[in-house]
């Protein structure tokens, strides 16, 4: 009993496995897989934790070896044509003597290094964080726009595949009734017209299943092009299950908190309290404007303007550099051996003025925070309105299947009654036949009505995110 039990459980595992690649899950994780603006969205991610590298190298002690070998000859000379010499003739020929020294031989390594400069390294490290937290807000993006589009295109062809079954069904319950017409007619119930009548309404029927085939065919493989797999054509698609995403969404891991806004203060910009973003304030507690998306990349946005205007300001700052250098610096051969040696310094420089620079770009961040408000406003709305008419929408075709399902059922008990009546010669197959397409008409639009609810269901999650 025990071994039967397993042989089941193995069995059905095996099946799930096998029909994996007919559901919507398959063709979504396909697509975040092989989709390319996602691999190139991971290499720019890469590009940026290495950018963090680079800027901590560049602030970091910079050693280098400089060699020089430099020779300022003089003509005529105390009687020779061509001399090098520290102290030449007054009537020689060449460079002044305290300008060139005659020679100069140089091999020394050279360190240099801004001291004093944590917070400008600060800034630096936070806009790059702020740039790679960019690329992971376009990759929630591109996924979200992925999902939405796939689904979109799993439901387009699930709709012909069900379509397809309707006409099969169709055709085959046309041809059973036209056997049982090719025995009336020889009975001498119905005429020959009808047989032909019903004939030709199968032909037509078979015309239309090519059509939906051809359809189904380039739908399918357009899906598969689109989540970049190798197309087959698998058993059956199955039905997509889609989940209404209720209220208001969780706030996306990764996004800059508030927190992490290291000494930017309101006055940062010198702008008015009312100017500045309130998410500016450093604050132990994450903002709860960061729900949707466009209020995380508001968000995001925004901090990098501060930041870009942190990083523009460093440059107002005194900087301080230190510098040394040892090695040999001779300007004679024969003192070479007692040349070497070292050399300290700091050099400080203070920007004194600019042109009035600083508040041109002042003024420019500003305005771009502006911008960035009055977007992020009219998104509110916007999303706001459009979730108010999709419930609207999903609520009316809700309805609208509830009345279709229950006019179909009447519907079908209508066919059944023509059926039986054909066949006793009571009524025609012109009356059957149109009983039969306004009941496969009914059937394609309560399809259709479902269709249309789980694209409505897909914008609606596409929307509310």
């Amino acid at each position: 009993m025990k071994l039967l039990v397993i042989f089941f459980l193995l069995l059905s595992s095996c099946q799930k496995c096998f029909c994996q690649n007919n559901s919507i899950n398959y063709f979504l994780d396909a697509a975040q897989k092989h989709n390319p603006a996602l691999l190139q969205n991971r290499n720019l991610q890469e590009l940026g934790r290495y950018d963090n590298k680079l800027l901590t190298a560049q602030n970091n002690f910079q050693v280098e070896v400089t060699s020089d070998l430099m020779v300022a000859p003089y003509f005529d000379n105390y009687g020779k044509f061509i001399d090098i010499s520290t102290n030449p003739s007054p009537k020689a020929y060449g460079y002044a003597e305290p300008v060139s020294n005659g020679a100069l031989y140089s091999a020394q390594l050279n360190i240099t290094r801004e001291i004093f400069n944590r917070a400008k390294m600060q800034n630096l490290l936070f806009q790059n964080k702020l740039n790679n937290k960019s690329l992971l807000l376009s990759k929630g993006e591109i996924q979200h726009q992925l999902q939405k589009n796939v689904t979109d295109a799993y439901i387009s062809v699930y709709h012909l595949q069900v379509k397809e079954e309707l006409t099969r069904d169709m055709i085959a319950g046309l041809e059973n009734r036209l056997k049982v017409v090719a025995l009336l007619v020889k009975k001498g119930i119905l005429m020959q017209s009808d047989y032909l009548l019903l004939q030709l309404e199968i032909q037509s029927r078979k015309l239309e299943l090519q059509q939906t085939e051809n359809s189904l065919n380039a739908n399918l493989l357009s899906l598969y092009n689109f989540v970049g797999i190798n197309a087959e054509r698998p058993a059956k698609l199955l039905e997509p299950e889609l989940i209404i995403a209720s209220g208001i969404p969780a706030p996306a891991d990764g996004i800059p908190t508030p927190a992490e806004v290291v000494n930017y203060g309101k006055n940062q910009l010198n702008f008015s309290k009312s100017q500045i973003p309130d998410f500016v304030k450093p604050t132990s507690t994450v903002s709860p404007d960061t729900s949707y998306a466009y209020q995380r990349k508001y968000k995001n946005d925004s901090l990098q303007l501060i930041a870009e205007q942190r990083v523009f300001e460093d440059k107002y700052k005194p900087q301080l550099i230190a510098y040394g250098s040892t090695g040999l610096n001779a300007v004679e051969v024969e003192s070479i051996p007692y040349n070497f040696g070292f050399s300290v310094g700091l050099k400080l420089s203070v920007p004194i003025y600019d042109g009035g620079q600083r508040k041109i770009k002042q003024l420019q961040n500003k305005m771009k925070l502006d911008n960035l408000q009055y977007q992020k406003e009219n998104n509110s709305i916007k999303i706001q309105n459009t979730l108010h008419g999709l419930e609207e929408q999903m609520a009316s075709v809700k309805t609208a299947m509830d009345l279709m399902e229950a006019q179909l059922r009447k519907q079908q008990q209508i066919l059944e009654i023509y059926k039986g009546k054909m066949v006793q010669g009571q009524v025609s197959v012109i009356d059957y036949l149109k009983v039969v397409d306004d009941y496969k008409m009914n059937l394609e639009t309560r399809l259709q009505m479902k269709i249309n609810l789980w694209l409505l269901e897909n914008e609606y999650n596409a929307t509310n995110w």
